[in-house]
Order: structure tokens, then sequence, then C-alpha cells
């Protein structure tokens, strides 16, 4: 019903327009032209009051002429297509709107933009992009062209495109801009990374640490291709400093960054490391790392530890653990059936989601520097709580 009365609102104002024009035009051809207005108009509220919207738009539009004083009618008339989701209607009306030869450029410059927005609702991106970039040289005092060719490279992938446009919003955006043209080069580099291409890898790691020189992302990149190459000690560096810039990157990268240290002769370091990891951010991946590493030599000492950090953020990953290092130093749980509370935990974990956007509550078991949903960067966070870390 909002919509509806937003319709008739938006309609009334068109036909006051018009029944005001056609006075200006002599009083026999006036008083002709408002008893046309009086009828169409009636009829088409008529149809509104009948919740028959369709016909009653329309009869507004017969009722609304073209020109410069009404171009905001009829682009909001647009809009309101695109807003229920009738494309073929929104595409169609939007292009009669440009057809018109006495638009400002201004006004012929907004038809364009809302007819690629009507595009890229409609998903025709090769139209959308046409459209925005020929937008890029018209005079028109808006960032969304850029925006908007912005969001279809990255959905195309097409990382170098979507950097000169990102760049081109950097006035706009700041640091966040800065941070964004860091994963676009980020992307270049996991590409070339999965191609094999090594070469194009750290230019692309070097502009993308240059735009956000705290980029976890980026030493994680680094790292990889350290690993590839066989560079061990870089490796390990790499991992620890992605870490300690961004301690999520732990629940994914653990294992990987274990493996460098071992091969790199430097597996003793781990545990050291890993304390102060806990110690400044307890999270349940670092302290059962640590544990497994100190029961291999102290198991009392793995079991001290998790009852210690279970007793202030209890989870049911520490517990499960817990439970399996207490049962195997043969404490005695059988009031608690160790058994049934293991099998209990396992089920509590099996399937649950490891990871979620903070901006559109999308979650998943795999990470995304890119959220699927909303597609904004860097975005994902390890789920925390009783059930994650």
């Amino acid at each position: 019903m909002l919509e509806y009365g937003f319709l008739f609102l938006l309609f009334l104002l068109a036909a006051a327009f018009g029944w005001w024009a056609a006075r200006q035009m002599g009083a026999a051809r006036g008083r002709s032209r408002s008893g046309g207005l009086s009828s169409s108009y009636f009829r088409g509220l008529n149809y509104l009051l009948n919740e028959q919207p369709d016909k009653a738009i329309e009869v507004f539009l017969e009722l609304a002429e073209i020109n410069r004083d009404t171009v905001e009618t009829h682009l909001a008339l647009g809009n309101l297509f695109r807003r229920r989701g009738e494309m073929d209607k929104a595409i169609r009306f939007h292009k009669h709107i440009i057809t018109r030869p006495d638009l400002t450029g201004e006004q012929r410059s907004q038809a364009l933009l809302e007819l690629g927005e009507d595009y890229m609702r409609a998903g025709l991106l090769d139209r959308a992009e046409r459209l925005f970039s020929e937008l890029l040289d018209h005079p028109l005092e808006s960032d969304k062209p850029a925006r908007q060719l912005l969001d279809i490279y990255q959905q195309e992938k097409d990382w170098e495109n979507a950097i000169v446009q990102a760049q081109r919003l950097r006035k706009f955006d700041g640091k966040a801009g800065d941070e964004l043209i860091s994963q676009l080069y980020c992307e270049i580099a996991r590409e070339a990374l999965d191609r094999g291409d090594t070469e194009e890898v750290v230019p692309a790691l070097r502009q993308a640490r240059r735009h956000d020189p705290g980029s976890a992302r980026a030493r994680l990149l680094h790292a990889e291709l350290s690993a590839r190459e066989g560079r061990w000690d870089s490796a390990a560096d790499c991992y620890r400093e992605a870490c300690e810039l961004d301690p999520d990157c732990l629940v994914f990268a653990l294992e990987p960054l274990m493996e460098a240290h071992r091969k790199a002769g430097r597996a003793d370091g781990v545990e050291r490391w890993l304390e102060h990891i806990v110690a400044d951010h307890p999270m349940t991946t670092a302290i059962l790392a640590l544990a497994r590493i100190r029961a291999e030599s102290d198991p009392r000492a793995a079991v001290e530890l998790l009852l210690e950090h279970q007793s202030e953020r209890p989870t049911v990953r520490g517990l499960e653990y817990l439970v399996e290092l207490v049962y195997r130093q043969g404490v005695s749980l059988d009031e608690l059936g160790p058994d049934l509370v293991r099998n209990l935990v396992q089920r509590l974990l099996e399937g649950q989601p490891l990871y979620r956007c903070q901006q559109c509550g999308f979650s998943g078991r795999s990470w995304h520097w890119q959220c699927p949903s909303c597609r904004r960067w860097n975005t994902t966070r390890a789920i925390t709580g009783v059930l994650g870390e």
C-alpha cells in the first residue's frame, strides 16, 4: 500500500503540471485539455483504489508528457518499475526518455545512468558496462558510473579494470579505497599462483602491500609463493606476520605455518610463538595447537592448559580435546560418561559453520576474502562462542 500511496502522490504532481500547462494555451483549448486530464486522472485514480496499479500506471503515463519540466517525474516512474522488478518496462521507459530531443545534458546523463542500472538489475552486464563507460566522460556529478563499473568488473573477475575504477574512486573512499585496491591486487596474485606464473605474483603483491601495508592476505600469498619455491624460512616468517596482523587467519593457516617451520628446522620456535598468540588472542585454534605440542612431552601440562582456558572460555572443540586427553591419561570420568560426552560434542561440531560475514551474516565452512553474498571484501571472520573460536 505504501507503493500505491507513493504512486498516487507522484502522478498527482504530474497531473497538476499537465493541468497548469494546458491553461497557458488559451481558454478554449485549455478547457478541452483540462477536461481530458480530469477524466483520465479520475480513471487512473479509480484503478488505484481498486488495486489495479498496472492499469493506473498506463493511464498516468498517457497524461505525463516528457519535457524538461517533467523528466524527473518520468525518471521516478522508471525507477518504480525497476523496484517492482518489471525490468522490461523500466528499460523501455528510460529508453523513451533518452530519445527526447529537448533534454539538457544533465538530464540525458541521468536517464542514461538509470538505464544502466536497469541493465544491471536485469543481468545485462555488457550493456550496462558500455553505458557506464560512456557516462565517465559526461559532466555528471556522481560517482555512480565508476561504482557500477567497479561492481561489474568484480563480478566478471576483471581485476585490472576493477583497479582502474577503484583508483578513480579513491578521492571518495580514502583508506577503504586503498584496502579494496590491495584486495584486487591480491586476486591478481592468487590467479597467477594458480597458473604457476610466479613472475607475476611478486609485483602484484608489492602493489597490494603498497596500498595496504597491514594486509594479512598479501603476506599469506607471499608465504605460499615462498613455500612453492622451497624458501621455508621466508614462508614461516610470512605466515607468522599474517597471523599476527589478523589472528583469525590462524584458523586456516595453522597447518601450512607449522609445516613451514618444520621444513625450515624451526619447529621448536612454534611453541613459544603460540604462547604469545594465546596470551594476546586466546583463540581455540591456537590453544589446541599449543596443547597438542605440549601433550607430546608433558600430557599433564596440556590438560592443565586446556582446563585453564576452558574454565574461562568454554568451547565445544576445547572440551572435546580435553576429554580425549583426560581419557587417554587414565583419569576416571565414569560418572560423566566420557564416550557419550565425546560423541555428543562431535555431533554438535559436525556441520557447524566456521566463518561468518560481519556485513550480511553469510556463513559457511570456507573462508572467503570476498563475501559471496554481499560481495564486500575482508568482512569474513571466524565465528566466536561455544561452537566457534
